[in-house]
């Protein structure tokens, strides 16, 4: 159980910035908007060497060698389980020797053709996701905004959406894709009767109510996210608290 977060909205104030989101209320139509900036998909360091390289082997042969390596890699973990279920016994010491130096060696090359495998992989994805379509070129696609992802809570709905900004430098073409998001939500009643429903804002006691049902986020923990305001000042408020889900 971790201790709640708490989001305070001055009376008059429907905006406020807490630990790296925007949260907005919206008191006419019911709404509550939470808006977090992400990094973007591919680091300047990342792009770079995917860019060096594509100019050494070209994109072509860029993917040669992503598929070169997960073919190597499926070989190696092929041989790895034959020797490891090797149907004869070694009946010397060198032969038990030679069996345990290839299962050794095999877990060796798994490794290196899995590393080998995902950077080239890495790379192939930049390369495609660099493309445009408009005027048919590769590494010339980039983000020109950081992905934003909201989440939106209404009455009666829950939705999280992803927002990714990009652009051709080289015919200026723009993309913006915005995508839903999956989310385990249900809704849980609100608290009538408040044990602490003194405003920490104007002091007026009994004034402080829970005004909307709590939103409930399932992770790998629950999320419930609580509204509060005052019914003298006005004044706002947002309880987050999370704890490990019981299966």
């Amino acid at each position: 159980m971790t201790k709640d977060k708490r989001i305070r909205f001055p009376s008059g104030s429907y905006q406020a910035f807490y630990e790296g989101v925007l949260y907005k209320i919206d008191p006419e139509n019911d709404t509550v908007e939470m808006t977090q900036k992400l990094n973007p998909r591919y680091s300047p360091e990342s792009s770079e060497e995917a860019f060096n390289l594509a100019n050494k082997l070209g994109v072509e042969g860029i993917q040669k060698r992503a598929r070169l390596f997960s073919k190597l890699l499926l070989i190696s973990i092929l041989l790895f389980l034959f020797l490891m279920f090797f149907p004869v016994q070694p009946s010397t010491k060198s032969e038990s020797f030679l069996l345990s130096a290839g299962r050794f060696l095999t877990i060796v090359s798994e490794i290196v053709f899995l590393y080998m495998f995902g950077y080239y992989k890495a790379i192939t994805n930049y390369c495609m996701d660099s493309y445009c379509e408009k005027c048919r070129k590769h590494l010339v696609f980039e983000e020109f905004q950081v992905p934003l992802v909201k989440e939106e809570s209404k009455i009666d709905a829950y939705t999280k959406t992803l927002t990714q900004y990009w652009h051709c430098i080289n015919c200026g073409r723009e993309d913006i894709k915005v995508e839903p998001q999956y989310i385990d939500h249900h809704h849980e009643k609100r608290q009538d009767n408040l044990k602490e429903d003194t405003c920490e804002e104007c002091g007026e006691e009994h004034a402080l109510e829970e005004y909307r049902n709590m939103d409930v986020l399932n992770y790998i923990f629950k999320k419930k996210i609580r509204y509060f305001k005052c019914r003298n000042c006005g004044y706002h408020e947002i309880r987050i608290s999370k704890k490990f889900r019981i299966i």
